[in-house]
């Protein structure tokens, strides 16, 4: 249970006290896709070297607020309002979203980056879509055209971004089964380290292919 303030107990005169737990808080974009990820990352926890005293609880914003990344932000604002378990000073509200040149206008990211830094919300974005980050589980992209993953076009339901992916798995690809554990734990340090050859700052990934997931999976497995 998160305990509200740090607290102690008393041996004799010597008062020994305990940090409250950090927190995660993650607020996504995607409906499936994200939140299932990060959920299986914590049911690894051990295996993966992640604290115990770290959890990640996913905000799931109303359904009148739409999937778009400003409309997650407010969300995300509003829903930690209600979290009595919320300290700022030490936990970490994290919004995931994707770039989608299609849909998410540079005004409207610039917007957003500009209100998370100054509410000290920690911004992870993949450009063009989270499921380039699991791609580079399989793969540093060189092989790819990096126009056509910025495009990310639609051939059917599938994104050239998924259909990617979907060829690296073995020609299956579904957002609500990752099967985390067979097809993504065994190439975390690959992602990562792929993630740092592409863009990473909040100013790069406005318009080039990247992610930087990899910092926030880095960190739980650090902090």
């Amino acid at each position: 249970m998160r305990v509200g303030q740090p607290f102690g107990i008393r041996y004799g005169e010597e008062q020994y006290t305990q940090e409250p737990k950090k927190k995660y808080f993650i607020a996504c974009e995607g409906k499936k896709t994200e939140y299932r990820y990060f959920e299986a990352i914590l049911e690894h926890r051990s295996d993966l070297g992640i604290s115990p005293l770290i959890e990640m609880i996913p905000i799931n914003h109303e359904r009148n607020t739409g999937s778009h990344p400003l409309h997650i932000f407010n969300g995300a604002k509003e829903a930690l309002k209600t979290y009595e378990s919320y300290f700022p000073s030490v936990d970490h509200l994290c919004i995931i979203a994707d770039r989608d040149l299609h849909s998410f206008f540079e005004t409207q990211y610039d917007t957003l980056a500009e209100n998370c830094l100054a509410e000290g919300i920690d911004l992870f974005i993949s450009n063009p879509c989270f499921e380039l980050w699991l791609l580079m589980h399989y793969s540093d992209l060189i092989e790819y055209d990096k126009t056509k993953l910025l495009e990310n076009k639609k051939t059917g339901e599938r994104t050239q971004t998924e259909l990617y992916l979907k060829d690296k798995l073995g020609g299956s690809y579904s957002k609500k089964y990752l099967h985390f554990e067979s097809r993504y734990k065994n190439h975390l340090s690959e992602a990562i380290e792929h993630s740092k050859q592409y863009a990473t700052t909040i100013e790069e990934l406005k318009n080039q292919v990247g992610t930087n997931v990899g910092f926030l999976v880095e960190t739980l497995m650090k902090d």
